[in-house]
């Protein structure tokens, strides 16, 4: 039983530094995302200020509808990117659920091994009292004998 806990463990902790791995590759994912969504954001409300600074100066109609398209784009590009922030978000919660799953199940076996490793130092500890306990009293019938 002991060698299979042992093969076990080694598996999950394969599969426990590949859960970690994937974990961090959510984590720097969705740090990547926000950023971009951040940036994104700047680059709207930038582009919106120079419309309106534009837009007091006078604008043709042809500059206004430009101006409108591409403001429009950027709106849709948010909605995506917010999209792309959700998902990351979850797939970093999927990850982070799974590495705790694999760190559980690695946790369980390492303590059936303590245990294990616990009882068998309780058994050898045991068998060598009794081998103490079987040489005193043997020295003692020994030396009772010899005094005859």
């Amino acid at each position: 039983m002991s060698r299979a806990l042992h093969l076990l463990l080694e598996q999950l902790d394969n599969k426990e530094r590949q859960a970690s791995a994937e974990l961090t590759a959510a984590q720097i994912q969705l740090q990547q995302m926000q950023q971009q969504q951040k940036m994104l954001s700047q680059y709207q409300r930038n582009y919106s200020e120079d419309f309106h600074a534009r837009g007091q100066q006078g604008l043709s109609a042809n500059q206004f509808n430009h101006f409108q398209g591409f403001i429009n784009k950027l709106e849709v590009a948010q909605t995506q990117q917010m999209e792309g922030l959700h998902t990351a978000k979850q797939q970093l919660e999927q990850s982070r659920s799974a590495w705790l799953a694999v760190r559980a199940r690695k946790q369980a076996i390492e303590t059936l091994l303590e245990r294990e490793a616990e009882r068998k130092q309780k058994e050898q500890d045991k068998q060598e009292q009794k081998m103490l306990d079987e040489l005193t009293l043997h020295r003692f019938y020994s030396q009772k004998k010899d005094n005859r």
